[in-house]
């Protein structure tokens, strides 16, 4: 009898052991997904990052949770919070501002749907709640078909996904171009009954099409030259 008791006691240790291991592998392995309430995608790169909190932070600190390389951005440069009205995106003091579809914003901003948000140079667009996949997927197949500018001396793509593109010196524009002699704002890109067309804001160093000076909105065709001093684009339709 003092045998099986001996016997027993090690064996409901194991089954104990066994119990408990099992208990922690399933917390492990069963870990609950978070609700993600919106998603914010790189438009350099598509790389997503799913808001998942009240407060998501975005700068070039490590210590943010959107991290950036670009200079042009702060080391805290804003915050996307969820509030009991809806998303608002908050500049957190950057030296370059936080511009929502090409508006600079004081202090705060609410955000939509479909929003872009520039942070310096860097541009995200902001998806709302839980369509933000099925957005993304009908997104990616839009810019296969979209037209676009490609830099002819490093082949960086610019999609032309929205109804306008700005170009010109000023932190925040589409297509920034730090050089002194090109304009703050230099020239626009914009979309009329879907066709694309140009038009320089009247700068000093004028904006050519194909070696032309343009004076007035020109409509661009496929394989059209862009050029403004030393810098040249390629239209591809």
């Amino acid at each position: 009898m003092a045998e099986i008791e001996y016997i027993m006691r090690y064996v409901l240790c194991i089954l104990a052991i066994a119990v408990i291991f099992n208990c922690v592998w399933s917390l492990i392995r069963l870990k609950p997904d978070k609700k993600v309430y919106a998603l914010l995608v790189d438009m350099a790169n598509e790389k997503q990052y799913p808001i998942n909190c009240y407060e998501t932070s975005v700068g070039r600190s490590r210590h943010c949770d959107v991290v950036f390389t670009n200079s042009t951005v702060s080391r805290s440069h804003a915050v996307v919070a969820l509030r009991k009205d809806g998303f608002y995106v908050f500049d957190t003091e950057s030296k370059t501002g936080v511009y929502v579809n090409d508006e600079k914003i004081e202090k705060k901003k609410k955000l939509q749907d479909g929003d872009i948000i520039a942070f310096g140079t860097a541009f995200m667009k902001f998806y709302m709640g839980s369509e933000a996949d099925r957005d993304i997927k009908h997104e990616k197949n839009e810019k296969e078909l979209c037209p676009r500018l490609v830099n002819i001396m490093d082949d960086t793509e610019f999609d032309l996904d929205g109804d306008f593109i700005t170009i010109g010196r000023e932190a925040g524009s589409n297509i920034e171009i730090s050089a002194r002699y090109v304009s703050r704002r230099q020239a626009e890109i914009f979309k009329e009954k879907n066709r694309w067309y140009i038009e320089d804001f009247g700068s000093v160093v004028k904006t050519t099409v194909n070696g032309e000076k343009i004076y007035s909105p020109t409509e661009l065709r496929d394989g059209d030259v862009i050029k403004i001093g030393d810098f040249a684009f390629l239209y591809e339709e």
